[in-house]
Order: C-alpha cells, then sequence, then structure tokens
C-alpha cells in the first residue's frame, strides 16, 4: 500500500463522523445528537491508544484530505438547511442536526480550515476561507494567521487563555478582541488604498456573511437562518474550546522566542481523528508543514485525557483549574525561565 493510500486510512475518521450524520437523521429526528457524546468517547478511547508518527520524509498526502473534507462539510450544512427550511423538520430534529452539523464542524471542519489558511496556494487558502464562511468566522483566517502566531503566550494574543482565567470570560473576550485585532491589522495593511475600509478583508468579511444570511432567509426562510446561526454558535464555540485549552496558562517573555514548551499537546491516536493537531507545539515552530508531516516534540507538554478529556474539563472552571494549575505548578518545577513562572502568570490573569 502507498504512503498516500496509508494516510487517507490513518485520517479517515473525520468522513465517517460527517456521514453519520444524515444515516443518524433517517434513524430519529433527535438521534445526530448522539454524534457530540460518540465523539467525544472515541476520543477519549483513541488518546490512550500509542500513536507513532508516519516516518519523516514519507508524506505524500500533502493537505488532500482536507481539501476534500471541506466541499463535503459545506454539502453536509446545506443538506441540514433544506431539511429544516423544507422537510418540516420536528425541533428535535433541528436542534439535533444543529448539534451534530455545528460539532461536525467546529472540529473537523475548522481543523481542515485550519490546514488549509495556512497553505502558500491561494486556491487552499480561498477553500479555507469558504469553510470558515459556513461557520459564519471568516475573520478567524487573519486573526490567526496574523494575530495568534505572532503573539501566541503573550498578552497580547486573544486566542491565548490567562491562568486562572474560565473558558467563558476567554469566550467572550476572544470573540471581541479577535475582531479587533483583525480590524485594526487590515486597516494597517490597507492605510494607502484610496477607500481602504473597501479593501479591509474584515469588512469584506462582514458583507458576505451578511450577504449568505439573507440569501438563506430569501430562499429558505427564517428557520433556516435560525440554524445557520444555531450550527455556526456551536461551531465557533467548539473551536475556540480547542484555543483555550491549547495555551491555557503559558506565558513568554517580552523577548522569548515561541518554544515548545507554550503550547499544551496530546500523543494518543485521537490525533487520526484532528488531522494531527496535538501536535501542536510542532504546528507552531513549522506553521507551514502539512498536518501529517507534525511530529511529537519531547519538550512539550500533554493535556489530560488529550483534547476531549480537557475540553470536558475546562466546562468546568473549578476542576479545570485544579488539574491544570498542578500540571503547570509541575512544569514551573522543572523549568526556571518565565514561562514557568507561577507569579508571573497570577500577574497575567489580572491584567
Amino acid at each position: 500500500m502507498t504512503i498516500l493510500a496509508q494516510t487517507q486510512l490513518r485520517f479517515a475518521g473525520p468522513f465517517v463522523f460527517l456521514a453519520s450524520v444524515p444515516l443518524l437523521y433517517r434513524l430519529s429526528s433527535f438521534a445526530p445528537s448522539a454524534l457530540v457524546p460518540a465523539l467525544l468517547l472515541s476520543l477519549l478511547i483513541a488518546h490512550e491508544i500509542p500513536y507513532s508518527d508516519v516516518g519523516a520524509g514519507e508524506v505524500a498526502a500533502e493537505r488532500l484530505l482536507p481539501a476534500l473534507y471541506i466541499p463535503l462539510q459545506l454539502m453536509a450544512i446545506l443538506w441540514a438547511l433544506f431539511e429544516v427550511a423544507f422537510q418540516d423538520a420536528s425541533t428535535f430534529g433541528f436542534v439535533g442536526l444543529a448539534a451534530a452539523t455545528g460539532v461536525c464542524t467546529g472540529v473537523f471542519g475548522a481543523l481542515a480550515a485550519h490546514e488549509m489558511v495556512h497553505s502558500r496556494g491561494a486556491w487552499q487558502r480561498w477553500l479555507g476561507a469558504l469553510m470558515l464562511t459556513g461557520m459564519s468566522y471568516r475573520h478567524f483566517r487573519l486573526a490567526h494567521i496574523y494575530g495568534h502566531h505572532r503573539f501566541v503566550a503573550t498578552l497580547r494574543d486573544p486566542s491565548t487563555a490567562r491562568y486562572g482565567e474560565s473558558f467563558y470570560a476567554f469566550l467572550w473576550r476572544t470573540l471581541v478582541w479577535q475582531v479587533v485585532y483583525a480590524w485594526r491589522f487590515e486597516q494597517h495593511r490597507a492605510r494607502n488604498a484610496a477607500v481602504s475600509i473597501v479593501r479591509n478583508r474584515v469588512f469584506q468579511d462582514i458583507a458576505i456573511t451578511a450577504l449568505l444570511y439573507i440569501a438563506v432567509y430569501v430562499f429558505c426562510a427564517a428557520r433556516a437562518m435560525a440554524f445557520l446561526a444555531a450550527e455556526s454558535a456551536v461551531a465557533i464555540i467548539v473551536l475556540e474550546l480547542f484555543n483555550y485549552v491549547a495555551h491555557y496558562g503559558m506565558l513568554r517573555g517580552p523577548r522569548e522566542p515561541m518554544g515548545d514548551q507554550f503550547s499544551w499537546n496530546c500523543s494518543g491516536a485521537a490525533n487520526l481523528l484532528l488531522f494531527n493537531m496535538g501536535r501542536h507545539s510542532h504546528h507552531h515552530r513549522a506553521p507551514a508543514m502539512p498536518y501529517e508531516g507534525l511530529r511529537l516534540t519531547a519538550a512539550a507538554p500533554e493535556l489530560p485525557g488529550g483534547y476531549a478529556g480537557a475540553i470536558m474539563l475546562a466546562l468546568i472552571p473549578p476542576l479545570w483549574r485544579r488539574v491544570m494549575h498542578r500540571r503547570l505548578a509541575n512544569i514551573s518545577t522543572l523549568s526556571g525561565d518565565c514561562a514557568c513562572n507561577m507569579d508571573v502568570r497570577r500577574v497575567a490573569a489580572v491584567s
């Protein structure tokens, strides 16, 4: 079997979960809701299974699978919209489809879009933006590339969760400040244009999103527009949960370079469902590296229970702090740099 075929099989899990949404819906209108606990359970179990990386230099698939996944995810969203608008879906059906479609979008769709926006190819970046349109979050690509990757693990990054900050406080802060940062970046980029606001990609994103909702309302009625908003809200919350746990409590010095110790990682086979994003430290060292080329880094700290376990903990702030602050304290004991100084983290939390 070729390396390309092996890669396709190894990372085929997202396609299986996406295909299960319409299949479950045929069984029962509320059945798609079962996909949420099923995905969490799958990630928890897979995290405990050892996962060996593909050998360096043997990767051939590039970004083929994420590029293939995105149109399928968008078609699933469109199918769900038509079910809600024209097939008289029940309230249970509305909720079940919004939950299942939103979770697939927020996990697999967002990760596929993330892979695309990091690409050097224009058509791949366009495809990533299209996927983000399906979750009403187009500006994420700008805040992520030009903000997060530049200022990660500093107080200037709205996507880095501060020490002691709950997910709920983080969510409102990051939702607002990612837009603000992306807008300011675009205003600076287009400052010499005759009509700078028109060239501002955040302005364009707002206009495109507004036109999308108007079109859904006109052609599919208000109920479908409400479904798109609900599916997008679920997807955005799921994506920001990933962001919250990925760098929680990390803080590097003003002149300190980004290192492996500033990202939380997961090393189990759950990475096969997450386009290898558990190799988060390597991703920050090599943002343009395709997902299947990411490697486990020995110096990187590990999330408890992988992404699924950490996300469930994050929804209960006292429990999250009890577990994570103990881990941060252990890092502090092992390292003498400012990134692992607990007093610095406490200052960051209240700044």
